[in-house]
């Protein structure tokens, strides 16, 4: 039965009347109905397509939470903003879903399954409603001057770090052609790294030179980890850090690096260099512990 015209005004007075954090839980609840909705279906299938995992599911909830956030924001989005403030949910969504989705199909038995599901369906909602949160403080931010902005900057950065960390361990962790790898990392390493400098209010050339020295030294270090005799989950957790010490020094280019940090990037260097040595599987001669 379809609503009436004036069903419809109402229906939309009372959308339009929702505070911005209603807003973002309903978006949250949403992405999570439409992520259980779908659990039973593979559109890889459905569609014949070779491929081992199903991406057009994700690509639906990515561009789902894409919109949504557009909605939260009261489409106050203008300009680049389309490229960094909300690109950087749907791309933080698609890497977590497909984070669960592979570790979904990866466990047998039914009851084993149905209890992640239950748990990836809460983490869902909760990393839903904390992206969303985050890239409404950052665009209220770059509008006009608030508190909140450097908390939001903050919980930014960590996201991206938690983000690009499963990317990189989704990526080594399966048998792809190694220049998909490189490509792979390189794409994440510089979607990533502009929209964070984007927070800091760095102009376009800066944010430009910036990503792309990251990009090229995050490729560079993937191929020296991948011939690197360790795991893949070593080579993410080395990987995740190297970025991690990287965007941290770019994050703070406006800023005179004082002698903390830089005992902290040495420090997580030594760590790198160590645990590199003693992990090695060096054939033969096997690991030096």
């Amino acid at each position: 039965m379809f609503l009436s015209a004036d069903s419809l005004i109402l229906f939309n007075k009372f959308i339009m009347r929702l505070s911005t954090r209603a807003r973002a839980i309903l978006i949250a609840l949403t992405i999570t109905w439409v992520f259980i909705a779908l659990r039973g279906v593979n559109f890889v299938e459905l569609l014949e397509v070779d491929f081992p995992f199903d991406f057009i599911k994700l690509f639906i909830i990515s561009i789902l939470m894409y919109v949504g956030s557009f909605w939260v924001l009261n489409y106050r989005v203008k300009g680049e903003r389309f490229f960094t403030v909300l690109l950087f949910p749907s791309l933080a969504i698609f890497i977590l879903l497909l984070y669960i989705e592979l570790i979904i199909n990866s466990i047998f038995g039914t009851v084993g399954r149905f209890v992640t599901e239950v748990f990836a369906s809460i983490l869902v909602m909760t990393v839903s409603y904390v992206l969303i949160l985050t890239t409404n403080i950052l665009n209220i931010g770059y509008l006009e001057k608030i508190p909140l902005t450097q908390a939001g900057r903050a919980a930014h950065y960590v996201l991206t770090l938690i983000s690009t960390y499963l990317f990189f361990s989704i990526i080594f962790s399966n048998s792809l052609p190694a220049i998909i790898k490189f490509i792979a990392v390189g794409v994440i390493s510089y979607l990533f790294t502009s929209i964070a400098l984007w927070t800091i209010d760095l102009r376009f050339n800066q944010r430009l030179i910036s990503s792309l020295g990251i990009t090229l030294m995050m490729v560079l270090a993937s191929f020296v980890l991948l011939i690197w005799p360790i795991g893949s989950e070593y080579l993410s957790l080395i990987l995740s850090l190297f970025y991690y010490m990287a965007l941290g020094i770019a994050l703070e280019i406006r800023e005179v690096l004082n002698k903390r940090i830089w005992i902290e990037y040495v420090f997580l260097y030594i760590v790198i260099v160590i645990i590199l040595l003693l992990i090695s599987n060096w054939g033969i001669n096997g690991r030096l512990v």
